[in-house]
């Protein structure tokens, strides 16, 4: 697997250079808001926006990011995650299973009241970055809502979210929401080639792209997966609904379910599921006709058919992982259930 850089070690802001100018602008102008939400899909440098924001505030605005500094004493105590006033706050490490979390405990949420209300010790700010702010429980939300309603002066917040939809309205009534789009195609490419990624043979980049949805995370996770010659299997599976062979689809089922680093299962669920959209959207347009899948999404009931399909696989597809399912038949499962929608 590809080593990659953590938010914290990217020396360089790829894209979202409009979004980013916003924060110059109102921290030139003097009149900063004080709490900045950060929305967009994940994998598109959400994080990484929000580090470069810190080291040009911390700096004074001397650390641009799109011309970075790595000697600069800023950079340096961001660098070695050290910088006395930058407070990062996110899903902890479970000591048991080494994988992330699934939510920011309260615990971690009450340490940005008590960092904020600290003089700067190195300038004249402070800065905290609530990354995932989604996954803060409502008690965790309340525990951030007094510093985000009556925040000290100089001092800022920068919360990441792919939805809003978890959050507390007061919070995101008092927040400033700037939406960062999906990367490009060269964007995707210029990170993949900063990181040293190396895109394997036989993956077409604007394929890989594609694929990825402008999400430089998902591109990363197609790539350690391997899983474009499965997704293929898989989509021309699809294709020949209603009928189905039972042999290939077990055997399928076999190489997405092994457990490996990467989970090929959700990769290739989230594949599947976004492939159905995309050409029930091309439909939508009366551009249907250019994916071979879309004579099945339409076999009979047209649109309707289309979206009715596109629930069962989303909803058949994510209950493996919701309630803890075998994957192998989950999957199986699911085939199973839009053949018989389609005869």
């Amino acid at each position: 697997m590809p080593e990659t850089l953590s938010p914290h070690q990217c020396t360089q802001l790829v894209g979202h250079r409009q979004a980013f100018d916003e924060v110059v602008k109102a921290f030139s102008s003097g009149k900063m808001h004080h709490a900045w939400l950060i929305v967009g899909e994940e994998g598109i440098g959400k994080a990484t926006f929000a580090y470069m924001a810190a080291h040009y505030i911390l700096s004074g605005g001397e650390n641009n990011p799109m011309q970075f500094n790595t000697e600069h004493p800023t950079a340096r105590l961001i660098l070695a995650e050290s910088h006395p006033d930058l407070l990062v706050i996110r899903r902890p490490v479970d000591e048991k299973t080494g994988a992330m979390k699934a939510s920011i405990p309260v615990e971690e949420a009450r340490k940005l009241a008590p960092f904020l209300s600290l003089t700067p010790a190195n300038g004249k700010y402070r800065v905290a970055l609530i990354d995932e702010a989604h996954t803060l429980g409502r008690n965790a939300q309340n525990a951030i809502l007094k510093m985000i309603e009556e925040p000290p002066s100089n001092a800022f917040i920068f919360l990441t979210t792919t939805t809003t939809g978890m959050m507390l309205p007061t919070i995101k009534s008092r927040c400033r929401v700037l939406a960062l789009n999906s990367l490009t195609q060269s964007e995707i490419m210029t990170i993949l080639s900063r990181q040293m990624i190396e895109i394997p043979d036989g993956i077409d980049k604007t394929r890989l792209a594609e694929l990825a949805g402008g999400s430089v995370g998902k591109a990363l996770r197609i790539i350690e997966s391997e899983i474009v010659p499965l997704y293929d299997e898989a989509i021309a599976m699809l294709c020949a609904l209603p009928q189905i062979d039972v042999i290939r689809l077990h055997e399928l089922g076999d190489k997405i379910a092994k457990k490996a680093e990467i989970d090929r299962y959700s990769i290739l669920s989230e594949l599947i599921v976004e492939t159905i959209q995309r050409t029930i959207s091309s439909l939508a347009r009366g551009q249907g006709g250019r994916h071979p899948l879309a004579k099945v999404l339409v076999n009979k009931g047209g649109l309707e058919q289309a979206l009715a399909l596109w629930d069962t696989a989303r909803e058949r597809l994510a209950s493996a992982e919701a309630s803890n399912l075998d994957k192998k038949l989950t999957f199986i499962n699911a085939v199973s259930d839009m053949s018989r929608m389609c005869m």
